[in-house]
């Protein structure tokens, strides 16, 4: 069942609204940062503000059209990160913090890469065994968590913050976490291609695939 286009148009709206909104509130926190002289974060939050840039400026340089979603999704996993794990220290007073921001991000990211390899896979682009495409999606999401420890290092070393918390320790907890997370997405999409299953969200797959498809007519 397919929601109708004025739906879909409000939905994405919505979502890119909420983007907005969050974006608005980084620059908010470097802008306060700054006039207080607080500049390591001030610094921090303009790059978080530049990472949530991201998604569009991939979509501008590929030339390829990507799901709202993962806007949406990039904003509120960075605003979770930083403003409300660094600055507002749910990442002290909340143990499992930056575990679930891990393990969820390496869901959500897996299910965006399953989803960039199914538009091809479905419209017979490309000719495939669905385990490979659950490869691609779980290397996807591996890929994406490890450039994000990466990140992390850099600014704890760049900035002196503490985003690693225990070092080796949190780094290689949240690459576990992060395997963790993305294997569970390729499993999912690859059950999907196999079965079709609805409860593992063939709606939310096929709605995402057929919005991206119907863009590039």
């Amino acid at each position: 069942m397919i929601r109708d286009r004025s739906s879909e148009e409000w939905i994405e709206f919505l979502e890119m609204g909420i983007s907005v909104l969050i974006q608005v509130s980084i620059l908010a926190v470097a802008g306060i940062a700054f006039l207080t002289e607080l500049w390591l974060t001030g610094f921090s939050a303009v790059a978080v503000l530049f990472l949530t840039f991201v998604p569009a400026i991939l979509e501008h340089r590929l030339r390829v059209l990507l799901p709202v979603e993962v806007t949406l999704f990039v904003c509120v996993f960075l605003f979770a990160s930083f403003v409300l794990g660094e600055i507002g220290g749910f990442y002290e007073q909340l143990w499992w913090w930056d575990l679930l921001l891990h393990g969820s991000s390496a869901v959500v990211i897996g299910l965006i890469g399953f989803l960039a390899v199914y538009v091809f896979y479905s419209t017979n682009r490309i000719r495939i065994e669905a385990l490979y495409v659950a490869v691609i999606s779980f290397g996807c999401a591996v890929t994406v968590g490890t450039l994000w420890e990466i990140f992390e290092y850099l600014m704890d070393l760049g900035f002196g913050l503490n985003m690693q918390r225990s070092g080796l320790t949190d780094t290689m907890t949240d690459l576990m976490v992060n395997a963790l997370g993305a294997l569970t997405a390729a499993l999912c999409g690859y059950y999907y291609l196999r079965r079709g299953d609805e409860r593992i969200g063939r709606r939310l797959i096929e709605n995402l695939v057929e919005r991206r498809l119907a863009g590039r007519d």
